[in-house]
């Protein structure tokens, strides 16, 4: 008999919705430069395209990754922009599940992931989401 569960588990909520904007709110994290650093996540930039998924309340989805890292008090969720596909059905086209982006060098935001902060045991500042759904 194994030890290893049959199912993989997620203890997490599904999505994160926007109540208003997350322009500089979303993050890149590097752990490997000896300081695990967070810096503006590039695609979450005012230029991009994908802003408009990310400025204004219910604009876009955010995929909780389940992953999580502390630093200085402070709690960090790591989750991925779910992009509407500009595949229609039947032509062809191969759909991307609403997943986009490229891989990136560190700090890593490939695929369109990042960090957004949720604040620790409800203190200090958090980025305006709510939970939305659930897989």
């Amino acid at each position: 008999m194994t030890s290893i569960n049959s199912v993989i588990r997620q203890n997490s909520p599904a999505y994160f919705m926007p109540v208003s904007s997350l322009q500089g709110l979303v993050y890149a994290y590097n752990p490997t430069d000896g300081s695990n650093t967070f810096t503006d996540a590039t695609w979450a930039a005012v230029d991009s395209q994908y802003i408009t998924s990310i400025n204004r309340a219910g604009a876009g989805l955010l995929k909780d990754l389940g992953k999580q890292v502390r630093s200085s008090g402070r709690v960090f969720r790591k989750i991925q922009l779910v992009v509407k596909s500009s595949c229609v059905p039947n032509t062809g086209c191969a759909t991307t599940f609403g997943v986009a982006g490229t891989v990136s060098p560190p700090p890593k935001q490939d695929f369109l992931t990042g960090y957004i902060e949720l604040g620790y045991e409800g203190s200090g500042p958090a980025a305006p989401v709510v939970q939305y759904g659930c897989f």
